[in-house]
C-alpha cells in the first residue's frame, strides 16, 4: 500500500514539477515579447522542422538581444560579403529618400553628386529585391538561424528615420537589428573612430574625389595615424590594395578625363565590395524674393551661396535710379558669424578672400590670382630633378586698399602657416612645402620637399603682408581682414549683422549689388517669418517638406533646391573582432 502511495506521490510531484518547469518557460517567454525557448544560434539545437526556434524570434530587451547576438559562431559576419550584399539588396532606398525628402529627393548611386563631373552610377545594381537579399543571406549560410546585428548613428531625427526604416526592411529576411542611437559626439568619437560599430549611418563630404584617399585607402585605418600620417578616417577599416592603387593613381592624374575613368574603376570596385551603400545627397535649399534678385547661380561644390554673384542682378534697380545705393539682405541662422577658420571657404570667406587657383565644378584647378601660362608642376615635380614650381602672379590684382597683391603676400602667407602646427595638422599636404623663394614682386618659386599632384589645393587663400602680425591664425575678427575679393568688410554688430561693401579695388568683374548684409538670428521659424514679410531676401532653408512646399507656393518666393555634397550612406565596418 505505502510502495503504492509513493509511487503515486511521486506521479503528483513530477507532475507538478513539469506544470512549474511550464509556467516558468512560458512566464520567460513573455517577459521578452514571445521570444521562445532559450536556444543557441549556432545549429546545434533546432526543432524537427529543422527550424531553429529563435528564427521567428521579436527581440523586445536590448540585454536579450546582446544575448543572443553573443551566441552567434561567426564574431564577424559582415566580413562575408554575401552578408553584406543580402543587406544592400534589402534596403528600400526609395522609401528612405521619399519619407525624408520627398519629391526634391532621389536615390543616389554614387560616391560623387549627380552634378559631379565624377558621377558614375556604380550603385544601381543594389535595387530593392527581397528575392536576391534572401539568397545572399542563404549563401551565407542563414538559412535556419537569425543573424542580430547592431546599427547606429547619432541622434538627430533624420537618422533615427533611417535606422528604423533599416530595421523593418532587414527584419524581412531574417536579420534581426538593434538600434543605438549616441549623442554626435558620442557617436563619433567612441564608435565611428575606433570602429565600434557594425552598421552606421553618416555622411562624406565629396565633390572632386580629392578627399577619397583619406576615407578608403587602407593606410588611412586609424590604427596606422601617426604625426606624419595624420588625416585617417577610413572608419570602414577597409583594406583592399587595388582600390590603393586606383587612388595613388586618380591623386597623380592631371588629366579630368583620365582621372574620371578611374574614379568610375573606383566606384566600381567599391560597390562590388559591398562596403558603403549611399542613400541620398543631402539637399541645400535656398529661398529667394524673385522681385529682389534675378539670374541666382548657387555652386554645391563648396556651398557657394553667392556663386557667379557678378551674374546676379536686381530688375527693380531701374525703377529706384541708377545713384541710389542697392542692397540685399540674407538671413542666417545662429548668433553671430566668426571667421574662425579662414581654410574653410564657406559662402561668406569666399566673398572677401581669393586664393591662387580655385577648383572648378569638373574638378580642375582654374587660375585666380596667376596668370594662365606658367611653369607647370605637371613637368617639374614629376621629375626627380626638381621639385619647384615657378609662378607669375597677374598684373592689376590689388587689396582692399589699393595696394598690389605681391610675391611678399604670397611668402608671408605660407610662412605663417608652415610655422603655425595645428593648420598643418587640419592638411597634412601642407607639411610637403618646404616654402616660397621670392623671385621678384610678381614672380616666386614654391619649393616642395617631395612630390605630389593635388598641390594647387594649398593655395586657395592669401593673406595680406603683415595682417597677422600678433593674431591668431585660427580665430579670426572681422578687424583682422584685408579683402581682395568682390567684397569688404564694412561693419559688424556682434549678434546683429555683418556688413559686406562691394570692394571698388576688386580685379574681377564688378558685382551690381553695392551691399550685402548678413542677419543673424538663432531662431530659424523667425528667419523664415521675416523671409514672407520680405524683410529679408534669402535665407538658406532646412529640409522641412512641409516647409519647403509652402515655400514654393508663395508668389513672391522662388525655393531653389538641389542635391549637396554631404552624402548620406550605410557603412559596413570590417574591423575584425576576436572570436
Amino acid at each position: 500500500m505505502s510502495g503504492k502511495v509513493n509511487k503515486s506521490n511521486k506521479k503528483i510531484i513530477l507532475t507538478v514539477l513539469l506544470i512549474l518547469i511550464f509556467i516558468s518557460i512560458y512566464m520567460y517567454s513573455c517577459e521578452y515579447n514571445d521570444l521562445g525557448l532559450f536556444t543557441t544560434l549556432d545549429g546545434e539545437e533546432e526543432t524537427g522542422n529543422g527550424k531553429n526556434v529563435a528564427n521567428e524570434l521579436d527581440i523586445g530587451s536590448k540585454e536579450f538581444f546582446l544575448e543572443l547576438k553573443e551566441k552567434q559562431k561567426n564574431k564577424n559576419p559582415l566580413n562575408d560579403i554575401n552578408v553584406r550584399k543580402a543587406i544592400f539588396y534589402a534596403i528600400d532606398r526609395k522609401r528612405i529618400v521619399n519619407e525624408l525628402l520627398g519629391e526634391y529627393g532621389e536615390v543616389l548611386n554614387s560616391l560623387f553628386t549627380k552634378d559631379s563631373y565624377y558621377y558614375n552610377s556604380s550603385w544601381s545594381e543594389y535595387n530593392y529585391d527581397l528575392n536576391k537579399a534572401k539568397e545572399f543571406l542563404s549563401k551565407a549560410g542563414y538559412v535556419d538561424n537569425p543573424l542580430y546585428i547592431i546599427i547606429g548613428s547619432d541622434d538627430r531625427i533624420s537618422r533615427k528615420t533611417i535606422d528604423k526604416m533599416i530595421k523593418e526592411d532587414l527584419d524581412k529576411i531574417g536579420i534581426k537589428i538593434w538600434i543605438l542611437n549616441e549623442p554626435s559626439k558620442e557617436w563619433y568619437q567612441d564608435c565611428v573612430m575606433k570602429g565600434n560599430y557594425e552598421l552606421g549611418v553618416w555622411a562624406i563630404k565629396n565633390f572632386d574625389g580629392s578627399s577619397l584617399n583619406f576615407n578608403f585607402s587602407s593606410d588611412k585605418i586609424p590604427i596606422y595615424k601617426t604625426d606624419e600620417n595624420k588625416i585617417c578616417e577610413n572608419f570602414y577599416w577597409y583594406n583592399n590594395p587595388d582600390i590603393d592603387e586606383i587612388l595613388m593613381r586618380a591623386a597623380k592624374e592631371s588629366d579630368t578625363g583620365k582621372k574620371k575613368e578611374l574614379f568610375k574603376e573606383f566606384q566600381d570596385t567599391l560597390a562590388s565590395d559591398a562596403v558603403v551603400l549611399p542613400l541620398y545627397s543631402r539637399l541645400v535649399s535656398i529661398a529667394y524674393n524673385n522681385k529682389k534678385i534675378k539670374n541666382i547661380d548657387i555652386s554645391i561644390k563648396n556651398n557657394k551661396v553667392f556663386f557667379n554673384i557678378e551674374n546676379w542682378i536686381l530688375p527693380n534697380k531701374e525703377q529706384t535710379g541708377e545713384e541710389k545705393i542697392n542692397e540685399i539682405v540674407v538671413g542666417y541662422e545662429g548668433e553671430n558669424y566668426i571667421l574662425s577658420n579662414p581654410f574653410d571657404l564657406n559662402y561668406i570667406n569666399n566673398l572677401v578672400w581669393e586664393g591662387l587657383w580655385e577648383i572648378n565644378e569638373e574638378g580642375e584647378y582654374e587660375p585666380i590670382l596667376v596668370e594662365e601660362h606658367y611653369d607647370s608642376l605637371e613637368h617639374s615635380v614629376t621629375s626627380i630633378s626638381s621639385l619647384e614650381v615657378k609662378v607669375i602672379l597677374k598684373d592689376k590684382i590689388f587689396w582692399e586698399d589699393g595696394s598690389s597683391i605681391t610675391s611678399e603676400d604670397v611668402k608671408y602667407t605660407y610662412d605663417t602657416i608652415l610655422e603655425n602646427d595645428s593648420i598643418v595638422n587640419i592638411n597634412e599636404d601642407y607639411s610637403k612645402v618646404e616654402g616660397i623663394e621670392i623671385i621678384n614682386e610678381k614672380e616666386f618659386n614654391i619649393v616642395f620637399k617631395e612630390n605630389f599632384k593635388d598641390w594647387k589645393k594649398l593655395f586657395g587663400i592669401i593673406f595680406q603682408k603683415g595682417s597677422l602680425e600678433e593674431k591668431d591664425i585660427n580665430n579670426f575678427s572681422t578687424e583682422d581682414i584685408v579683402a581682395s575679393g568682390p567684397y569688404k568688410i564694412e561693419e559688424y554688430v556682434d549678434r546683429e549683422y555683418l556688413l559686406l561693401k562691394k570692394n571698388e579695388f576688386y580685379f574681377g568683374e564688378a558685382p551690381e549689388i553695392d551691399y550685402i548684409k548678413i542677419l543673424f538670428d538663432t531662431d530659424i521659424n523667425n528667419l523664415i517669418s521675416m523671409l514672407k514679410d520680405g524683410e529679408i531676401d534669402l535665407l538658406s532653408i532646412p529640409t522641412d517638406l512641409d516647409l519647403m512646399r509652402d515655400l514654393k507656393e508663395n508668389e513672391d518666393l522662388n525655393l531653389w533646391v538641389e542635391p549637396g555634397n554631404m552624402l548620406e550612406h550605410l557603412a559596413i565596418c570590417l574591423k575584425q573582432k576576436e572570436e
